[in-house]
């Protein structure tokens, strides 16, 4: 199958992305590998060294910086990206440091690239990349891109999706040990476990500038298709298309919210009565009372929070055309 048919369910312009398309093998460079050293430490033990000499094999000198703590990836990448030493800055772990290392290069000219180092890996899932390490390395040499969407949350920028309601409380209520002892499956552990003291509340809307007509007890913006790994919210969202996808779940039952949750767990539709899908280049969301939401499985802030796309601001290293 071409690139445009792999590509096709999350990009829209596909014909003009064949056209963009550039190769970074006429001249060697520079890369900045950020890694997490936390994410996946046995398979950064395993495939470190391989990655390193692949890229050195192809060429490229590589600089490896392991982050420090909890923001420590954005700032390293800024000073990456201002330096104008470096064509290349890699992601190396899950979501949350790839959506670090975004915050960080907003606004420069400088190329992205992913190695499969995380728990879920959902953008380049989403981006049909290879999740194995060393595949994943050899794409990045061979340097095709292509530039998405971004979404803004309150100042803060997200690649995949914001959410409000349960799945943000069972973020917030997920232990660092959970995550890496049974991995994704920590959210799911926290959510059924703390059931019993979660209060829903009733969110608002304002999308593009005005009240939406009706509120909801859960609420995802979705630049992108994939949530928390192959599972969907937003089956026709496309992170090239300048606009973000809305889920609003307008149900005051949280056991109707529970059966939509196992609904997306088994991968079956969301058509129904209390499921709205509206589009959007802005929303604001409000709600009374405490409401923390979440981008790209990490906790953001609290309601409420103005959400915006950002349109074409990452040049990120995808998969060749295979004609």
């Amino acid at each position: 199958m071409n690139l445009s048919g792999r590509l096709s369910q999350d990009f829209s312009r596909d014909d003009k992305y064949l056209m963009e398309t550039q190769s970074m093998n006429e001249k060697k460079g520079k890369l900045k590998l950020i890694l997490n050293p936390t994410s996946k430490p046995l398979k950064i033990l395993v495939f470190l060294q391989q990655i390193i000499k692949q890229f050195n094999d192809e060429g490229y000198e590589v600089d490896v910086y392991r982050t420090q703590g909890n923001g420590d990836a954005t700032e390293v990448a800024r000073q990456t990206a201002i330096s104008g030493e470096y064509e290349t800055i890699i992601a190396a772990g899950g979501d949350g440091t790839v959506n670090e290392v975004i915050n960080g290069i907003i606004g420069y000219s400088i190329k992205l690239g992913l190695l499969p180092l995380g728990t879920s890996n959902v953008l380049m899932r989403t981006l049909n990349l290879p999740l194995q390490p060393l595949k994943a390395a050899k794409l990045i040499t061979q340097g095709y891109t292509h530039k998405i969407d971004v979404g803004k949350a309150n100042g803060r920028y997200f690649a995949l999706m914001i959410s409000c309601g349960y799945d943000a409380f069972a973020i917030e209520q997920t232990s660092m040990l959970a995550k890496k002892i049974i991995g994704k499956y920590a959210y799911v552990w926290a959510g059924l476990t703390k059931l019993y003291c979660y209060k829903p509340h009733r969110i608002s809307l304002k999308i593009d500038g005005k009240d939406y007509p009706k509120t909801g007890i859960f609420v995802a913006i979705c630049n992108a298709r994939s949530y928390g790994g192959d599972y969907q919210l937003c089956p026709e969202a496309k992170m090239d298309d300048g606009q973000l996808d809305i889920l609003l779940v307008s149900s005051n039952s949280m056991m109707q919210l529970l059966y939509y949750a196992f609904r997306v767990i088994l991968k079956l539709p969301l058509e129904y009565r209390d499921t709205i899908r509206p589009r959007a280049r802005e929303i604001m969301l409000n709600a009374t009372g405490r409401v923390p939401y979440q981008a790209d499985g990490d906790i953001f802030g609290q309601l409420p929070v103005k959400v915006e796309v950002v349109p074409q601001a990452i040049e990120v290293i995808v998969a060749p055309p295979t004609n």
